[in-house]
């Protein structure tokens, strides 16, 4: 899982992830602004529908704010060694943090949250997570 051609996939996909994360969440407006009375019709008639009432806006915004750091969490993983899975929650706890400073310190328009450290760190965790669980699958595999 972790051969030379693997890893440099791995490190070009980080690098691209990693730019379009920045682009997101440095951008000098909310990405989400054209779109929130968009969404927000569409839970209404998701709601409608049978979609509990609990998913709100936010609720998908958090969400969006982890699913995009499970992929940086996962790679992170995959390049770490197997033993340092923990290490995409570290990293990706120390990049949200520092995007929500600089959102707060440079960007009035943003807002800037502890639940989006919270959210991204834990989407981190689950991208690292999911490759310490493929490694441990992988590895029994190899032993039958």
């Amino acid at each position: 899982m972790t051969g030379a051609r693997t890893r440099r996939w791995a490190w070009r996909a980080l690098g691209m992830i990693a730019i379009v994360v920045v682009a997101i969440t440095f951008w000098p407006t909310p990405v989400d602004k054209p779109f929130q009375s968009a969404l927000a019709r569409l839970l209404g008639v998701l709601h409608r529908h049978g979609l509990p009432e609990w998913i709100t806006y936010s609720v998908v915004e958090s969400a969006s704010n982890v699913v995009m750091f499970v992929p940086l969490g996962a790679l992170i993983a995959l390049l770490a060694w197997p033993s340092l899975w923990w290490v995409s929650g570290l990293l990706g706890f120390v990049a949200s943090l520092t995007i929500e400073l600089t959102q707060a310190l440079l960007l009035p328009q943003r807002f800037a949250s502890a639940g989006d450290v919270v959210a991204n760190t834990a989407g981190a965790l689950l991208g690292g997570a999911a490759i310490c669980v493929l490694r441990y699958v992988q590895l029994g595999r190899q032993r039958r």
